[in-house]
C-alpha cells in the first residue's frame, strides 16, 4: 500500500472514496501527506521511522459539515493526541491537533488539518467543465444571454422566457385561428412545444457569474419577468388528440439533451 492512501482507496479509484476533506501532515518531510476522504476514513500509513511497514492505525470521522472530527485508535498500541494518551476510546480533534502514531519515541508525528470549505468547492468545480461559446447562449430575439431560458421543440432553439412569451402573443394577435402554427423566431420551423430548460438555466447562471459585464439591469430583468408566461410545458398549434404525443416528444427531447450533457462531462 502506498504512503498517503487509506486502506480501501488502494483497491479502488481515489474518487470512489469520496471527497478529500482533511489530511494528516507528517512533521518529517520525508513522508507523504495522508489524505482523508469522506467515505474512506481509515488511515493506513507508516507509523515508525525505523520500519517501512504500513498499518491501519486509526479512523478519523468528520462531522456532517466536516468542520470537526473524532479519531479512534485501531492499533494494538496507544496513540497520543495533543499530549493525551488514547487507548480504544474515540476523542475529539480539531484542525491543528498533533497526533503521534504510537506511545514511544520513534513513532511518526502528524498534524491534523481540515481543508477549508472554499478549497473543496473549487476542487469540485474543476471536475465539471462544460465548454460553451457565450455567443451560443444568447437569445436571438433580444441578443442577450438567456434569462429564464426556454427551449422549443423540435428544433431545440433557446430563448428568454419573456422574449418568447411576447413572440407568442404577437403571433396570436396576427392570426385569429387557434390552430395556426407558431414558428421558431430563429429558424422559422413550426414549433410543436416549448418548456423551461432547467439545465440551461444553470449554465446561464454560471456564465453571468463568470462574465458579470453581460448581466442586465434590474429594470430589464423585471420587465422580462413581467412578460414571461411559460410555466409548465406548453403544446402549440396542434389539435387536442395530438397534444399528448407532442408533450411526450418534448419530454423525450429533454431526456436526450441531459444524456448528451452527462456524456460530455464524462469525456472531459
Amino acid at each position: 500500500m502506498e504512503t498517503g492512501q487509506s486502506s480501501r482507496s488502494n483497491d479502488r479509484d481515489n474518487d470512489d472514496g469520496g471527497d478529500v476533506w482533511a489530511k494528516l501532515v507528517p512533521n518529517d518531510s520525508r513522508y507523504d501527506t495522508v489524505e482523508i476522504r469522506s467515505q474512506d476514513s481509515v488511515v493506513c500509513s507508516e507509523t515508525m521511522k525505523s520500519s517501512p511497514e504500513k498499518i491501519c492505525w486509526c479512523e478519523i470521522s468528520g462531522s456532517p459539515d466536516h468542520e470537526s472530527a473524532r479519531i479512534r485508535n485501531l492499533s494494538s498500541n496507544a496513540i497520543i493526541v495533543d499530549g493525551t494518551v488514547v487507548g480504544e476510546e474515540a476523542v475529539d480533534i480539531k484542525s491543528g491537533s498533533e497526533i503521534i502514531s504510537g506511545p514511544e519515541k520513534g513513532y511518526l508525528t502528524y498534524t491534523f488539518q481540515v481543508i477549508p470549505t472554499q478549497n473543496r468547492d473549487v476542487d469540485e468545480k474543476k471536475k465539471l467543465k462544460i465548454s460553451l461559446d457565450v455567443e451560443h447562449a444568447k437569445c436571438c430575439i433580444c441578443l442577450n444571454i438567456w434569462h429564464d431560458v426556454v427551449t422549443v421543440a423540435p428544433c431545440l432553439h433557446n430563448f428568454c422566457n419573456g422574449c418568447f412569451s411576447q413572440w407568442l402573443r404577437r403571433s396570436s394577435t396576427r392570426s385569429h385561428d387557434p390552430q395556426k402554427s407558431v414558428v421558431c423566431p430563429q429558424c422559422r420551423s413550426i414549433v410543436h412545444s416549448v418548456g423551461r430548460n432547467h439545465f440551461l438555466h444553470t449554465i446561464e447562471e454560471d456564465i453571468l457569474q463568470t462574465f458579470s459585464s453581460l448581466k442586465r439591469s434590474d429594470e430589464e430583468i423585471a420587465q422580462l419577468d413581467s412578460c414571461a408566461s411559460i410555466k409548465p410545458n406548453l403544446v402549440l398549434g396542434m389539435k387536442r388528440k395530438y397534444q399528448e404525443r407532442g408533450l411526450h416528444q418534448f419530454q423525450v427531447m429533454k431526456a436526450v439533451m441531459w444524456s448528451f450533457h452527462v456524456l460530455n462531462v464524462m469525456l472531459k
